[in-house]
């Protein structure tokens, strides 16, 4: 910058630019990344709390902050230019860094909650298949809406075991009998917790 022109050194045109940037990787993080781009967006704090949660089995689990990092090189010729291409070029790259450490860490969470919750599973190598999906949801809990449907769990998995999910064949008679009663086990849980709540 010229330091003869201090009116192109305003804080607030570096505020604008951060701003911007932060905004664009955050939405290419999104475009990128499904599950990333569900998760809900915190609102912004000066403080990075460690949240724990309490299992119903007295297990706490605890949570360090994530600090983020990503590499940002902007060339004075791209921004004298005005080079989109460029800009788009390190939007996508902070993008990718910025997924590349803020997913392990999502699963690692997630990993440690479901255990403690007593809702993980091991599978032992085995491939995923129509009864390890049983067994997986044998072991939640399964909210209904009013109408008594339930409300199925949204299963995340790697492309990999994608791919694999849409090479396995429709479900058997028997599959699918195993699973309504499964459902209706899970709804008739349900609905005595929720005569239990009523009554306290």
């Amino acid at each position: 910058m010229n330091s003869r022109n201090p009116i192109f050194i305003l804080p607030e045109y570096s505020r604008a630019q951060f701003q911007f940037f932060s905004d664009a990787v955050r939405r290419m993080m999104a475009a990128k990344d499904e599950l990333y781009g569900s998760i809900p967006v915190a609102e912004p704090s000066e403080v990075l709390p460690v949240t724990q949660n309490t299992m119903p089995s007295g297990e706490v689990v605890q949570n360090q902050p994530l600090q983020m990092k990503a590499t940002v090189v902007f060339q004075w010729d791209d921004i004298r230019t005005c080079n989109l291409e460029a800009l788009a070029e390190q939007v996508n790259n902070a993008a990718e860094e910025r997924l590349a450490q803020v997913m392990p860490h999502f699963f690692d969470v997630f990993h440690r909650t479901c255990d403690a919750a007593g809702t993980g599973a091991d599978a032992g190598g085995r491939p995923f298949s129509f009864e390890l999906y049983l067994e997986g949801l044998e072991r939640m809990e399964l909210r209904f809406d009013r109408e008594g449907k339930p409300e199925m769990p949204t299963l995340i998995v790697a492309p990999s075991i994608a791919e694999h999910l849409r090479s396995l064949p429709p479900i058997t008679p028997a599959q699918q009998k195993a699973l309504d009663e499964l459902i209706e086990r899970k709804r008739t849980e349900f609905n005595a917790r929720r005569r239990h709540r009523k009554l306290r």
